[in-house]
């Protein structure tokens, strides 16, 4: 039995036309500078959801003079003069921001900082790239699968008849990673083993946004994700970011119905008309209503914060080994390389970072978004 056990916008680009400030162009250049003195990013005194902004000592390409983001690239901001095309910022809202909040509560949020942080520079927003991903839980790919896609192809004129979808394939060993199709088009799709990729970069606070839908812990679980690039957008007549809520629903209608289908096979020969699979139904069957799930961005600290304690173990083991030090010297939990440590740790912080171990503590727990016990 399949179950979607997540739908959601899982990345959402926003081009912000207008241009910036010359006071707010002048006050970036000023912390810009400071950064590349410190040569590390500085926070501002800009906020976000409650979250320091922090700036880079570098800028983002060409068109990006500055660049900004906030609680571990909660949300991002590639910022620039507009002069080329008339896009003076680039708005990225996190897979995390987007299930935290959802998506019109990411966008009532990005609106009311920009809103802010402008002043009275009048800008318009338009969504530039967006990412509609369903998981479903009880589904794990296989090469049969490669062979049960059928595709209208690509956008403008639709063909008269569906044609046999060739996937590129992802494949370790006998396992099947992902399916991706036409992957470099403005309109694309990636079907891939969500339960591994979580695992690979550190995602498990999913693990709780599926276990709100129902998911039992132990059903591996397959997203499928249609991402929409500018061109697509434009042609689907979407444009304004808070349209889009109303129009989330007929996007993915027309990729899973209309661009793309899983079938199963029924001893046709006409693998157009094979019947929609049972699995490919409950993809269908999204409606993108679900509510977001707020404790998200808490969960994602907290197993953070075990993983790099298991790092720390790591390091300090490797420390105390490269080192040479006495295993007799060492307690079983550790206390005699913590006392060792403390003298070549103060060198270390006085000498090359010239701060404080609060120092950094602090400077850290800004740029993530936590706050800091005094």
């Amino acid at each position: 039995m399949y179950q979607r056990v997540n739908e959601a916008c899982d990345t959402l680009i926003l081009n912000l036309h207008g241009k910036i400030g010359e006071e707010l162009a002048d006050e970036l250049d000023r912390r810009k500078r400071d950064a590349q003195e410190a040569e590390d990013a500085l926070p501002t005194s800009w906020e976000f959801q409650g979250q320091r902004l922090f700036i880079r000592p570098t800028g983002g390409g060409r068109q990006w003079r500055w660049v900004l983001f906030c609680g571990d690239h909660y949300l991002h901001l590639d910022v620039g003069l507009g002069r080329l095309n008339g896009i003076g910022c680039k708005v990225r809202c996190s897979s995390l921001l987007l299930h935290e909040q959802g998506l019109e509560g990411a966008l009532a949020a990005v609106s009311a900082f920009l809103v802010g942080w402008l002043g009275h520079q009048i800008f318009r927003l338009q969504v530039s790239e967006a990412h509609l991903c369903v998981d479903i839980a009880g589904w794990s790919l296989t090469g049969a699968d490669a062979e049960r896609f059928i595709t209208k192809g690509g956008m403008h004129v639709l063909p008269d008849e569906d044609a046999a979808a060739v996937p590129e394939v992802d494949q370790r060993g006998r396992k099947i990673r992902a399916f991706t199709f036409s992957k470099t088009a403005p309109h694309s799709c990636a079907i891939y083993d969500k339960t591994h990729e979580i695992k690979v970069h550190h995602k498990e606070w999913f693990f709780d946004v599926w276990r709100a839908n129902g998911w039992d812990e132990e059903s591996p679980v397959t997203r499928v994700e249609f991402r929409y690039e500018r061109p697509c957008l434009s042609e689907l007549g979407i444009e304004e970011p808070y349209a889009t809520l109303d129009q989330v629903g007929g996007m993915w209608a027309y990729s899973a119905q209309r661009w793309l289908r899983h079938v199963t096979p029924d001893g046709g020969r006409n693998q157009s008309r094979w019947p929609v699979s049972e699995v490919w139904q409950v993809v269908q069957g999204a409606t993108f209503t679900t509510d977001a799930t707020p404790l998200v961005r808490e969960k994602k600290y907290s197993l953070d914060a075990e993983r790099e304690m298991m790092g720390f173990v790591g390091y300090a083991t490797g420390w105390a080994a490269r080192a040479k030090l006495p295993l007799s010297q060492m307690q079983a939990d550790g206390g005699g390389f913590l006392a060792w440590s403390l003298e070549p740790v103060q060198e270390y912080l006085t000498g090359r970072k010239a701060m404080t171990f609060p120092d950094i503590m602090r400077e850290k727990a800004l740029r993530l978004g936590l706050p800091v016990e005094e």
